[in-house]
């Protein structure tokens, strides 16, 4: 571990790529929100000056993360893992907002936002199996506490977020140490638990509704989001004078933002986007190459995995190749407890850039 000082602008030696990665996301984001408001205005309702001042509170989250050591962090992390399954268990006992316990309202304390606990539990979760898989520590204890955790997530019902800590969950043992038969037998049983979930009435019937028109092809919300998308061409319509109808697209400015994005900025603009997330997950992954310590190169390889099918879903979701999930896209999709966390991700990798003095 390397001791930094600390300066206005977080530790020194800041990575300064990963802090212009962020906000060159962030910008993206603003335009894309910018086409869908009729005019900008300093008010709690408009989409795009919350967008604004969640991202700016994005970025002191970012440097909030960066001030704590990796070493700190380490010994912290059972005690926010229970954390996170009090949280989340909490919110059974919430008002039910449009059917689901996801967000705590904190309009009643003064504040006219909602926290969504499962946001943050992602990375809670990467944290404790980082830890786990770099203790060589694969306790029934643990083992059941990463189970509970997710059973919580699903009874909201949220079967998305669900499916998204099993895939990450079960690539992190993957890439670790661990038997491979131990990996396919973990497969297997998450292949085999979806099946049990519908034999048993578990899903809740918008989710099963969700699934069968995604197989009959009559998903309403993803043929309108092709449309979107295919209207935007190859350059897009922001900077032109086309008179194109626009294209009604559900939860367009969270869920399906990425059609959003493309009907602005057209094939090219979707690819470039998706082009500056490969370079940044390359450069990371320098980091993980020559970082010594095993915990950390599970925690990145962890976050790396948790972005890269959050995209991955998002985009397969809006392109109707899987069923609709409610996996915000990072960094583009409205919402501020989505900006919070991923500004907790960019802080992490940081931080273990400044700790171990690495070039990339």
């Amino acid at each position: 571990m390397i001791n930094r000082k600390i300066t206005l602008l977080g530790p020194e030696g800041t990575n300064l790529y990963i802090l212009l990665q962020f906000m060159l996301f962030s910008v993206i984001s603003w335009f894309t929100l910018f086409s869908s408001v009729e005019s900008i205005e300093f008010e709690a309702s408009n989409i795009l000056t919350r967008q604004i001042i969640f991202s700016l509170i994005g970025i002191i989250v970012f440097f909030l993360t960066t001030y704590l050591s990796i070493e700190n962090l380490f010994n912290l992390i059972n005690s926010l893992f229970l954390l996170s399954i009090s949280v989340l268990f909490g919110l059974l006992f919430t008002t039910p907002i449009l059917g689901v316990r996801r967000w705590y309202d904190l309009e009643p304390v003064g504040l006219p936002i909602f926290i969504q606990p499962s946001e943050f539990s992602k990375i809670v979760l990467v944290l404790f199996v980082a830890k786990m898989l770099s203790q060589k520590s694969y306790k029934l204890l643990a083992i059941s506490g990463v189970l509970v955790n997710l059973f919580l997530i699903f009874i909201q019902p949220d079967f998305g977020t669900t499916m998204l800590l099993l895939i990450v969950t079960s690539l992190m043992f993957f890439i670790s140490d661990i038997k491979m038969r131990s990996a396919v037998l973990g497969l297997l049983i998450l292949f085999l638990s979806f099946f049990i979930l519908l034999e048993f009435n578990l899903l809740g019937d918008y989710q099963i509704s969700r699934i069968t028109d995604f197989f009959i092809g009559d998903d309403f919300s993803q043929n309108q989001s092709r449309l979107s998308i295919s209207s935007g061409g190859l350059f897009g319509t922001y900077f032109t004078d086309s008179q194109i109808t626009e294209v009604f697209v559900p939860v367009q400015t969270t869920d399906f933002i990425f059609s959003l994005y493309s009907r602005n900025f057209g094939f090219f603009g979707g690819l470039l986007l998706i082009t500056l997330w490969i370079v940044f997950f390359f450069r990371v992954n320098r980091i993980i190459k020559l970082t010594q310590i095993e915990f950390e190169k599970y925690l990145l390889s962890g976050l790396l995995i948790l972005l890269g099918v959050q995209i991955f879903i998002n985009l397969f979701t809006i392109l109707g190749f899987i069923p609709l999930t409610g996996i915000p896209f990072p960094l583009l999709s409205l919402g501020g407890s989505s900006i919070f966390s991923t500004a907790i991700i960019f802080g992490l990798i940081n931080r273990v850039f400044i700790e171990n003095n690495i070039v990339v």
